[in-house]
């Protein structure tokens, strides 16, 4: 399972089949998730603020499709890459959850909400996401080395909003916060995902203080 598809499980409600913090951030962490498994791989490298493609494409098709969009010069530079790839992948929220719909994890209904419908992905698979659950758990917890996968993914939990699922009980929250960061610096995406991200909590402040200007106007 790829590191993305994993946050993507950690990041629903399993039994409602929606997203347990805002969809909007889990969908940047998506992108850096599968960003961060082509670093893994030696696929990607950070040179001068920006993800560069090095080396021959990997066997999955989604990274590979990542690997390669990474490599032309539209999504070169560095600003807004992330959202520029998402916006190019046609959506790795989409892309995710088709895969593990189409392997029984997932599943897809559309509910009736008075005048809107929502669609929903309840888990079908507990044990699918069980298992990245008891891992990043174990890592948040711990003092000791962080095998690199679990680091990706216990990194971008936390700007995913997801630090309650990392640590349930409140009492262990703020060592998890400290094994976040101390994931995140191993972590070149993390830093990146987090700015964006910041980025788009300011550019909502913003849009609301305008908003609220032009009312009292």
């Amino acid at each position: 399972m790829l590191i993305a598809e994993e946050l993507l499980l950690l990041g629903l409600d399993p039994a409602r089949g929606t997203p347990l913090a805002s969809r909007q951030y889990l969908v940047v962490c998506l992108s850096g998730a599968l960003v961060g498994e082509l670093a893994l791989a030696g696929a990607v490298e950070l040179a001068g603020g920006r993800f560069v493609a090095t080396g021959p494409a990997p066997d999955d098709p989604l990274l590979a499709r990542v690997h390669a969009l990474l490599a032309q010069h539209t999504l070169r530079r560095a600003p807004g890459q992330l959202r520029r790839l998402d916006r190019a992948l046609g959506g790795a929220w989409s892309h995710l959850v088709d895969g593990l719909v189409e392997r029984g994890v997932l599943g897809r209904r559309r509910d009736r909400m008075l005048l809107w419908s929502v669609t929903r992905h309840p888990v079908l698979r507990p044990d699918a996401r069980d298992e990245p659950v008891r891992r990043v758990r174990l890592a948040a917890a711990g003092d000791g080395y962080l095998e690199p996968r679990t680091a990706v993914l216990l990194a971008l939990a936390g700007p995913a909003r997801l630090l309650e699922v990392v640590a349930p009980e409140r009492a262990a929250r703020r060592h998890a916060r400290q094994r976040i960061k101390a994931a995140s610096e191993l972590t070149p995406v993390a830093p990146v995902v987090k700015k964006v991200i910041a980025e788009m909590q300011a550019a909502t402040g913003g849009a609301a203080t305008v908003a609220v200007t032009a009312t009292a106007g």
